[in-house]
């Protein structure tokens, strides 16, 4: 269902602001874009401000590999709109074999250790988190995954099944490869914090 005031209820200084966007990239900005704008002080502030300090805030994961987390969880959750942004990110920075390899199977991609006990918890957070229990979380330590790094890896999870949902509801457009890319690359630039 595409939300008419998505369209056109913003303050002055973010119609501005996604005025120049449109003119810079020679497109009309993101759904995403403008969805943060709306009413941002609500939700776009801090769910920004959250996801800016996951993916690009200090980490034992590189940022390449907490994007394919979030492509991973958006695959999952059948998200489109998620998988193809942020795949398109994990792409530019690990490359498309990779992202590719871990998406048609994540135990059989060429990953550490670690990063592949990563992903056996995001797969039984996102699709069974009945089972998720301490037996899960001590598997991943026992591949040298930090407390930390878990803890980024449950926000990583938490993040993308909400953002999923929201983005399917609304029924963001789907930008083309080359849509996907020229936002990867400002992803990658300014990262995600819209305040």
């Amino acid at each position: 269902m595409r939300l008419p005031s998505l369209g056109r209820s913003w303050r002055f200084s973010d119609r501005v602001k996604l005025k120049m966007i449109r003119i810079a990239s020679g497109r009309p900005p993101a759904d995403i874009l403008k969805m943060l704008h709306y009413r941002r002080e609500f939700f776009g502030e801090p769910f920004t401000a959250w996801v800016h300090r996951v993916l690009r805030g200090p980490s034992e994961w590189s940022i390449g590999e907490r994007e394919l987390m979030a492509t991973f969880v958006s695959n999952l959750n059948h998200c489109r709109f998620c998988a193809g942004s942020h795949g398109a990110v994990a792409d530019a920075t690990l490359g498309p074999e990779v992202t590719a390899a871990v998406l048609d199977d994540w135990r059989t991609a060429p990953l550490r250790p670690s990063l592949r006990a990563a992903f056996a918890l995001l797969e039984t957070l996102t699709l069974r988190p009945d089972e998720v229990g301490p037996e899960l979380v001590e598997a991943a330590y026992a591949e040298g995954v930090t407390e930390q790094g878990v803890r980024d890896v449950v926000h990583v999870c938490a993040i993308f099944c909400t953002i999923n949902r929201v983005a399917d509801a609304v029924d963001f457009a789907i930008p083309d490869d080359k849509g996907f890319q020229g936002d990867a690359y400002q992803l990658l630039k300014r990262g995600y914090a819209i305040s």
